[in-house]
């Protein structure tokens, strides 16, 4: 097929792994203050976002370089999805409580809300070049269901103070979203993949 050869083709990776690997050190810049205020086991399962365009990072450079991995390719389907969705929900209810009224902060919601949009939209897009099958899957549900314990019963979910009277549902919700990618995972990926699938 064209278009998949044009997603794997080097002129196209390579700029989409540097504006990644832009993205991933940006997030985890982004989340310093809430990293500093934490323990240090927590630190794995607090910048979600960032963490989830490292996955998609390294296996975009997997690709250029002739190589890949179904794990990381698993993971980077579901937590794009997962934590893209997440957070233009979150900045679409913080917008909706705060109003529109303070420019930089909307403006800022904004640019996440497009940013994490992208995220997600990547994942959909690459899905056909991805080979991950249930046994990655498996894997990758106990590291996002650990996530939403971690966020949501533990206390780490990303800071949104405007919406910290909600977190209960916030985090009802996020449950529901960890199960819908997973099964995406499982619809677009893994039922038909397959060992000779598209190199």
């Amino acid at each position: 097929m064209p278009f998949i050869h044009l997603l794997k083709h080097k002129a196209v990776l390579w700029p989409l792994a540097l504006i990644n690997l832009g993205g991933t050190l940006y997030g985890y810049y982004w989340y310093q203050p809430q990293l500093a205020q934490s323990k240090w086991y927590y630190y794995p399962f607090i910048p979600d976002s960032p963490t989830a365009s490292l996955f998609f990072t390294i296996i975009v450079f997997l690709w250029i370089f002739n190589r890949r991995s179904r794990l990381f390719e698993a993971l980077a389907f579901v937590t794009l999805i997962k934590y893209g969705v997440w957070a233009v929900v979150m900045n679409a209810l913080m917008l909706r409580e705060l109003g529109t009224e303070n420019s930089y902060l909307t403006a800022m919601a904004l640019m996440l809300m497009v940013s994490h949009g992208a995220m997600a939209f990547q994942a959909l897009l690459y899905a056909p070049v991805m080979t991950f099958r249930v046994k990655e899957l498996l894997l990758v549900a106990i590291w996002v269901v650990h996530n939403d314990v971690v966020d949501y019963v533990l206390g780490q979910w990303p800071r949104y103070p405007a919406l910290a009277e909600h977190i209960q549902w916030i985090g009802y919700g996020s449950f529901w979203l960890t199960g819908l990618c997973l099964l995406m995972g499982y619809w677009f990926v893994a039922r038909d993949s397959i060992d000779n699938k598209v190199a």
